[in-house]
């Protein structure tokens, strides 16, 4: 089935943004007098969820407390943390790449909006999708939502759109939308067990070989 457009998730399948978020995470926790998390297979699961999940499966946090450090993360991410990302090898030009060849290009991710439209203006994929869409303030939107925004943005037919992304979020995000879905092993989300699926890509330069083919 042809694709037209190609959705990326953003923590852990666009950018390795784990440095910035964990140590923003931490500094909230400091702040707030709790334990900081130095355990980065625990701290995984801070990757990709909105953050009240994320406090809640890595701290413990609910109620107000959680509330609580949400709000503050916010607050302390876009001065600590936006800038803290690596690149994944070779997926800039994959994108690239894309984009020559005519795909649309889209990012929909459960980061909120406004901070994911600064990290990427920040990065070397500024200027690279025509649409990138986030969580709102409230984090009332599920993933399946914001990769139907990303569509419907772009005009394209749900079947003709496939999302990368790299967790079981993401996965179930795609089947709600109706969009086809790759699932990556260079971020977070899935278990060593779950890469070993032979649908699974492990480097970012057979994206573009994977795209092609499902156009054919």
């Amino acid at each position: 089935m042809a694709v037209e457009a190609v959705i990326f998730d953003l923590d852990g399948t666009l950018l390795d943004t784990s440095e910035g978020i964990f140590k923003t995470a931490n500094t909230v926790i400091r702040m707030m007098g709790g334990k900081e998390c130095h355990d980065l297979k625990r701290f995984s699961l801070f990757v990709g969820p909105p953050l009240h999940i994320g406090f809640e499966k890595v701290f413990g946090l609910a109620g107000e407390k959680n509330r609580e450090a949400v709000v503050t993360y916010k607050k302390l991410y876009k001065d600590i943390g936006i800038n803290r990302y690596r690149y994944y090898p070779g997926l800039v030009d994959t994108v690239k790449n894309m984009k020559e060849k005519g795909l649309k290009l889209g990012v929909a991710t459960l980061k909120n909006e406004s901070a994911a439209e600064m990290m990427i203006s920040s990065s070397l994929f500024n200027g690279l999708f025509d649409v990138i869409r986030g969580s709102d303030e409230a984090e009332t939107l599920t993933k399946a939502m914001i990769i139907k925004k990303v569509c419907s943005f772009l005009s394209v037919p749900f079947s003709k759109s496939v999302l990368v992304g790299d967790s079981e979020s993401d996965e179930r995000g795609a089947m709600e939308a109706g969009v086809q879905f790759i699932p990556v092993g260079w971020g977070f989300g899935f278990s060593d067990r779950d890469k070993n699926d032979g649908s699974f890509l492990s480097k970012p330069c057979q994206l573009y070989d994977r795209i092609i083919c499902k156009e054919s």
